[in-house]
């Protein structure tokens, strides 16, 4: 076998990430930069300006940055990306660190004043002429620390006595887009950021509201009596939501037959309860355990039989899965579960971000990969594979054009997506 040897000499031909350059374009063509020219901090810029490291942020997610300190790594070769945005190169991770760090409530409520305006412009979800369900509910995240601001105790599963945070999130699964998010100390429970989320949706989805074309869903932890009223004063609202006391369906059980019950699955039995006033439904679900318990929770719902049957409830209900898989995308595709900093506004910054960055890529994928097999890619696979896929950079007098060898099937397939004809600021080539 022939000797393979190692030089530094002809390597100057600059690369750039095919997946971060096109999302980078796609921002631009949609104006997604231009609300953050708004956004002030009291911060001293040298080489940055703030915008401009809140972009690397952004960036960095995309590009599936887990910590700060990836960022050096990861986003050190992209100069072309760097200089869409109007740099040189991008910051390394020390001046993403004081940028986190400088952040405070002024902030988040910029960045959420951010959120808000793109949402309106782009979402799809707001704009969708269908019912759109949005999902609430809360997920921990854990600080490993003694230093961390607000840290508290609470309830973290399987991690008893640990401190950290909670966050909420309104989430139209169908669209795969976040629509509102707060970050409160590990003790808050859930039903603390209720009304914030609840004015949040109707406010958005206000045409929606008015037909009668938006649905709730929620678990247990939003289940009480005072949040079934609230939910039942709002006219125009749907919702679904699992009752907070599983001791009233069991209680309600006692005088319920088994015959009575219709199966749903290998292990659970719905049985629908005659409907209270304000024609608020209420269905008594069994569950059967693996030691061969049995166990009650109560749906209450005040969509109609007609347009939703009992059976058709439980498992519309437990569509939910889908804000439960985006916490597992937030956490572990997006680093989310990394502290990016000890400094509570910061990690706050951090999360807005996130979002952004998770609805831009939802957009993106809507729209330019639109006809392709990559439009049923999960954001695993874009962030953490596409994002390796390398293209060359040449500069010419016409413009830049990034030639990218098909050496994958995803290579290919994303080749097939930025060919379309109504991708104008770059030229990509085979």
């Amino acid at each position: 076998m022939n000797r393979i040897t190692f030089s530094t000499s002809n390597c100057n031909k600059e690369t750039i990430s095919v997946w971060l350059a096109s999302i980078i374009q796609f921002a631009f063509d949609i104006g997604f930069f231009k609300p953050f020219e708004t956004f002030t901090l009291k911060m001293k810029e040298v080489r940055y300006t703030v915008t401009q490291k809140l972009f690397t942020i952004l960036v960095s997610i995309i590009m599936g940055c887990e910590y700060t300190k990836d960022i050096n790594e990861v986003l050190g070769p992209e100069s072309l990306a760097a200089n869409m945005l109007s740099m040189e190169r991008f910051p390394d991770q020390s001046q993403i660190n004081r940028l986190l760090i400088r952040t405070d409530e002024g902030s988040v409520i910029q960045l959420r004043n951010i959120h808000n305006q793109l949402f309106t412009e782009h979402s799809h979800s707001i704009h969708s002429p269908e019912p759109v369900v949005v999902d609430i509910d809360q997920s921990g995240l854990l600080a490993s620390g003694k230093t961390y601001e607000f840290a508290n105790k609470g309830y973290f599963p399987n991690k008893t006595g640990k401190k950290g945070y909670q966050l909420s999130v309104a989430f139209a699964g169908e669209h795969s887009e976040i629509v509102d998010l707060y970050l409160d100390p590990g003790n808050t429970h859930c039903q603390y950021r209720f009304d914030d989320l609840l004015s949040s949706i109707t406010s958005k989805y206000i045409e929606h509201l008015k037909s009668g074309k938006l649905i709730l869903r929620l678990d247990s932890g939003y289940g009480s009596a005072e949040n079934i009223e609230k939910l039942k004063s709002i006219k125009g609202l749907k919702f679904i939501v699992k009752g907070y006391s599983t001791k009233t369906a069991a209680n309600i059980a006692k005088s319920v037959p088994l015959s009575a019950y219709t199966q749903v699955n290998d292990g659970a039995w719905v049985y629908e309860l005659p409907q209270l006033k304000g024609g608020l439904r209420v269905i008594l679900v069994q569950f059967l355990g693996k030691y061969g318990d049995l166990t009650y929770t109560l749906l209450y719902t005040n969509i109609s039989k007609e347009k939703l049957s009992t059976v058709e409830a439980f498992h519309f209900y437990n569509g939910r899965q889908t804000i439960e898989a985006f916490f597992k995308i937030a956490k572990n595709t997006y680093g989310v579960k990394n502290l990016r900093t000890s400094k509570f506004y910061g990690i706050y910054t951090f999360l807005w971000m996130m979002a952004m960055a998770h609805n831009l890529i939802t957009w993106f994928k809507v729209i330019k990969l639109d006809g392709t097999e990559l439009k049923k890619a999960g954001i695993k696979t874009l962030v953490k594979k596409c994002s390796r896929i390398r293209g060359f950079v040449e500069r010419t007098l016409e413009g830049i054009r990034v030639v990218i060898p098909p050496l994958s099937k995803l290579a290919r397939l994303l080749i097939e997506a930025l060919l379309k004809p109504d991708y104008v600021q770059l030229s990509f080539l085979i």
